[in-house]
């Protein structure tokens, strides 16, 4: 199984709430699906509700909560 970590990923505040975080997000997935990875998996800080609402948007839903609320999606 090959996974892929996002570690950093952030948007300009002029480019938040237009889609082109999604869309880069999306284009991401299609080219990991095509390298033969079968997850996604990221950490979001808990004090930060707009990246985790972000990312369950997109798909990714929570693996754990200990210090940092781990996600992952399955491609």
């Amino acid at each position: 199984m090959f996974y892929f970590f996002i570690g950093l990923f952030m948007v300009d505040s002029q480019y938040q709430h237009t889609g082109t975080g999604s869309r880069i997000i999306t284009e991401i997935i299609l080219y990991l699906k095509k390298s033969n990875y079968n997850k996604i998996q990221l950490g979001v800080d808990k004090n930060n509700p707009q990246s985790y609402g972000f990312w369950k948007k997109n798909g990714f839903l929570p693996v754990d909560t200990q210090k940092y609320i781990i996600m992952e999606r399955n491609l």
